[in-house]
């Protein structure tokens, strides 16, 4: 529905209630970001609001970050990772309350034919890399990475927006869910499950987006990475 894959909240799940470690976690997860961006994807791509461009070129520039992410997080401890996490996700919260509206003003109204992304070679290479490495570092398919993005740096409308990430994460996150499975990083207990749902779960939010405004979307991303973050910092300070 907003754009991120959800593995930002099934990273948290995985490691609250069910005690995965934080590679196994991240792996784990991967498979529903693959499930859940691919089902979405294929709506949106049915809906005509997937900018390919800006999408091919974000999933191009991540691959090598996909490959680096999946390596780094097999040296981060539990807690370094929970807290790591955390800070990630409240920045990225804080900041899209205070400041999308602005930034999303006046593009619903020009509609997705009249614009052409407007994002730059550097900011979408360095987009894309850090997308790679956060998806396959946390497991969360880089969205909470590409939202932000694509709301800075290119004219996109957010519908299209939220479409063009789950574009680009289907194509990044296999990469790093390859990494994980040569890694061994998969609990393939919570696999067939989590896509079960995943399937299911992708073109109903694509459906649900349309019902609402920017703004509301915006808030409803926000709102769902600080319950996230919370959740893990609460699991080390009461714990």
């Amino acid at each position: 529905m907003v754009g991120l894959g959800g593995g930002f909240l099934i990273v948290p799940i995985l490691r609250l209630f069910f005690g995965l470690h934080p590679a196994m976690a991240a792996g784990t997860s991967l498979a529903l970001v693959v499930a859940n961006s691919g089902s979405g994807a294929v709506a949106y791509a049915m809906q005509r609001r997937v900018h390919v461009r800006v999408g091919l070129v974000l999933a191009a520039a991540a691959l090598p970050g996909s490959i680096l992410g999946a390596i780094a997080v097999k040296n981060l401890a539990p807690h370094l990772f929970d807290l790591l996490f955390a800070a990630f996700i409240t920045i990225v919260a804080i900041d899209i309350l205070i400041n999308s509206e602005k930034r999303l003003a006046g593009r619903e109204m020009h509609g997705f034919a009249h614009h052409t992304g407007g994002m730059g070679w550097t900011p979408s290479i360095l987009a894309g890399f850090v997308v790679g490495f956060i998806s396959s570092m946390f497991g969360v398919g880089g969205g909470v990475v590409l939202i932000p993005s694509l709301i800075y740096f290119s004219e996109l409308p957010a519908h299209a927006i939220t479409a063009t990430s789950h574009f680009a994460i289907v194509l990044t996150s296999p990469v790093g869910l390859i990494a994980h499975y040569l890694q061994h990083d998969i609990d393939w207990n919570y696999v067939v499950p989590l896509v079960g749902g995943g399937l299911l779960g992708g073109p109903l939010g694509a459906r649900l987006s349309l019902r609402l405004h920017s703004p509301r979307l915006m808030s409803l991303v926000a709102i769902a990475l600080i319950a996230a973050a919370v959740a893990l910092v609460a699991r080390h300070v009461f714990g």
